[in-house]
């Protein structure tokens, strides 16, 4: 997920930079947010693999932090840590994937 998380950083750095100097992530700062998410899959090749390959750990996730939205930082970190960690573990088990088939090419 860091590996990801550093080539949008490298790619989307404006957008990213929008996105995250807007108080408001949930509603304020959507157009925001899809100008960020275009520029990642446009510029992040394994990005929609990822997205693909772990839909389900996204979805769980997203799930959680959306039901747990009116919680303190610490209370989310508690209750979201596990679908976190499956979402890490998944991210990781692609990437490794991917950079295998990469080599064996």
């Amino acid at each position: 997920m860091d590996f990801s998380f550093d080539l949008v950083a490298s790619k989307c750095a404006e957008q990213m930079a929008k996105y995250q100097q807007n108080g408001d992530w949930s509603t304020i700062c959507r157009p925001e947010g899809k100008a960020l998410t275009a520029c990642a899959d446009a510029s992040v090749p394994h990005l929609a693999d990822v997205k693909r390959h772990c839909a389900n750990p996204i979805l769980n996730y997203r799930a959680c932090l959306e039901a747990n939205a009116s919680e303190t930082d610490e209370a989310v970190r508690e209750k979201c840590s596990a679908p976190l960690k499956a979402l890490w573990d998944c991210t990781e088990s692609r990437r490794a994937e991917i950079a295998e088939q990469s080599n064996n090419n």
